[in-house]
């Protein structure tokens, strides 16, 4: 179960640092922030699991919950080494999960 099912008050500071209020086992919450810097990065022009440093070559970093699930997507505008702009998206929760209120990545790839 990705970690927005068991967070709330979910945000993206500095481009990078997405933060969550996240339920623990017994009900409580905690304030937790994950450095998206240290897992996601930029592979031809896009937004990549496996990475590193997103945030270094993106511009528009825009986080939204979407659809009817609330999915956390990061959208980012990014240059595909040819000097073309496209917009890239990533969900968030395919490798992030809420572990005893904790934001933590999983391997996903």
């Amino acid at each position: 179960m990705g970690f927005h099912k068991s967070s709330n008050g979910i945000n993206v500071k500095d481009k990078h640092i997405l933060t969550a209020y996240c339920q623990k086992p017994g009900g409580e919450t905690t304030y937790s922030e994950l450095d998206l810097d240290g897992f996601i990065g930029v592979n031809k022009g896009r937004l990549a699991w496996g990475a590193h440093d997103f945030s270094k070559c993106a511009r528009d970093v825009d986080f939204k919950l979407e659809g009817p699930e609330n999915n956390p997507i990061l959208h980012a505008q990014l240059d595909d080494g040819q000097g073309n702009v496209q917009e890239s998206e990533v969900k968030l929760a395919d490798c992030i999960k809420n572990v005893d209120g904790r934001l933590n990545f999983m391997e996903c790839f």
